[in-house]
């Protein structure tokens, strides 16, 4: 079982920054359903019902106490108590995700918590796992985006992965190098929705991606696909 100074920071400024890192992580749906705590799951219930109240308290808590203008002794007090009651139930949200198999080490990163000790687990290697994909103007500034794995040909992300990543970039001059597609979102399903603002209207977006396993290691580039924004 992980103590505290493994896993939280010592100080107070750097406890609030992973949680407020934690926070920004969960408040983005699909990265909650990448972690197992989509609407409706247990995980989810849990985290809604028990996890969400003593977090909205505690971050009020902390931006009354961190507010030269509102911190006061009073205001430390509501602090440490609002801690109090937080702490626990963020360290046991902590180890239900760093225990969840598919969670990647990357996946923990983002959250602002330290990856798997080396050697706690071992993942699929993705060097020779290559994906497919397409993509499908439908009206609106909305583009649909699919893809395959090429092994086995099929839309389902392989059980020992985590997802294709996909990778694009509105561009007025054809991209031939994957590496300059400057936006990414890591896909746990297929097909995908993707919503482009007005301005890109007309344009073309350049899309290609990767499998992703448990640690966060990319597979092989898929080929650039193309398609006009409606």
């Amino acid at each position: 079982m992980s103590r505290k100074k493994d896993w939280f920071p010592e100080s107070r400024v750097g406890r609030n920054e992973q949680i407020v890192r934690t926070t920004a992580f969960m408040s983005v749906e699909e990265k909650r359903i990448l972690i197992g705590c989509g609407p409706g799951t247990p995980n989810g219930k849990w985290y809604d019902a028990d996890c969400v109240p003593p977090l909205t308290a505690y971050l009020a808590a902390y931006r009354t106490y961190d507010n030269p203008a509102t911190n006061s002794r009073v205001a430390f007090d509501n602090l440490k108590e609002a801690e109090r009651a937080f702490y626990p139930i963020y360290r046991d949200f902590y180890l239900m995700v760093k225990h969840t198999p598919y969670v990647s080490d990357a996946t923990l990163e983002e959250m602002g918590f330290p990856p798997h000790p080396s050697g706690e687990r071992s993942a699929h290697p993705v060097n020779k796992s290559f994906i497919a994909i397409f993509v499908r103007p439908l009206a609106n500034l909305v583009i649909q985006v699919s893809f395959r794995d090429c092994g086995t040909n099929r839309s389902a992300v392989p059980y020992y992965l985590t997802g294709a990543m996909i990778y694009y970039v509105v561009s007025d001059t054809p991209v031939t190098n994957p590496n300059l597609l400057q936006q990414s979102f890591l896909a746990t399903r297929s097909p995908r929705r993707l919503s482009f603002d007005p301005k890109y209207r007309g344009k073309t977006v350049y899309l290609a991606a990767r499998w992703q396993n448990r640690r966060g290691e990319l597979g092989p580039w898929s080929e650039i696909v193309a398609a006009i924004i409606p």
